[in-house]
């Protein structure tokens, strides 16, 4: 079985030279990747909008979309851990970035309380976009000598952009500031878990040999690493990590809740 998944893993190990940050590949790509999103969402937001139950319609779109993440996943992770790594396990890839988090919210979905779906659709409509699109403008990570690997970076925050719209294009965000706070919640706890698996993979990735990554960083929120983002880095390498980590949270969460805002100058879903 072993042998069988690597030997499929490897039809897919086209290598290629990493391509440039904002070269030709970088803005080819990211505007293809950004008008399908916005060309899908607008699709399937009026088929919504004009479904006898909307929001079931809704629902079963993003768990639909939440499984295809999932797959996308598994393939990645398997892609890493046999063919880049040699079989070693890097949690610099560990499946929980703020990318990340829509597979879960998408597939648990269905199974939600209506004020915990709200919450959710909420989330994904402003963190979830901002998550996407700030990749789509500076993927740096997902630039790779391997061709799968950078579609897959491309294919998946597509897929992320197209989340968030289709939740904005039909009005289930909660611009209120109720709402902003119950999505704000979900972050912290969000950042919580990511800071603690950061902490408790730090041993482990500095024992580890031969990754091309020392330690894990889920959200960017690394408590003993200076941040691999620009900005966050300056603020670090000047007022200290703590600062840098906390900036770049309230940043997030601002813009985030100022996205879901802009919900009101778009067109309201069926309730």
């Amino acid at each position: 079985m072993k042998e069988t998944v690597i030997n499929i893993l490897n039809m897919t190990a086209w290598r290629m030279e990493a391509p440039q940050l904002f070269g030709g590949f970088h803005i080819v790509a990211a505007l293809i990747t950004a008008a399908a999103a916005v060309c899908m969402a607008s699709l399937l937001s009026k088929r919504v909008r004009g479904a006898d139950k909307p929001f079931e319609k809704l629902v079963r779109i993003l768990m639909i979309t939440g499984w295809m993440l999932v797959v996308l996943e598994v393939w990645k992770q398997l892609f890493l851990y046999y063919v880049v790594n040699n079989e070693a396990y890097d949690w610099w890839f560990f499946p929980f970035q703020l990318c990340s988090v829509p597979m879960y919210l998408c597939i648990l979905l269905p199974v939600m309380v209506p004020a915990t779906q709200r919450i959710f659709l909420t989330f994904m409509g402003g963190y979830t976009f901002i998550s996407a699109a700030a990749t789509l403008i500076y993927p740096e990570d997902i630039l790779r000598s391997y061709t799968a690997l950078t579609l897959h970076g491309f294919v998946w925050h597509g897929l992320l952009l197209f989340i968030s719209l289709l939740i904005l294009l039909t009005g289930r965000a909660d611009p209120s500031a109720r709402g902003l706070m119950k999505a704000a919640m979900l972050f912290a706890i969000m950042c919580v878990f990511a800071v603690m698996i950061n902490v408790v993979a730090e041993p482990v990735m500095q024992n580890a040999s031969g990754l091309v990554h020392s330690y894990a960083a889920m959200f960017y929120l690394n408590p003993y690493h200076i941040s691999p983002q620009p900005v966050v880095s300056a603020v670090q390498k000047t007022a200290g990590i703590p600062a840098g980590l906390l900036l770049y949270s309230l940043a997030i969460f601002a813009v985030s809740s100022l996205v879901i805002r802009l919900r009101q100058a778009l067109p309201e879903g069926s309730h």
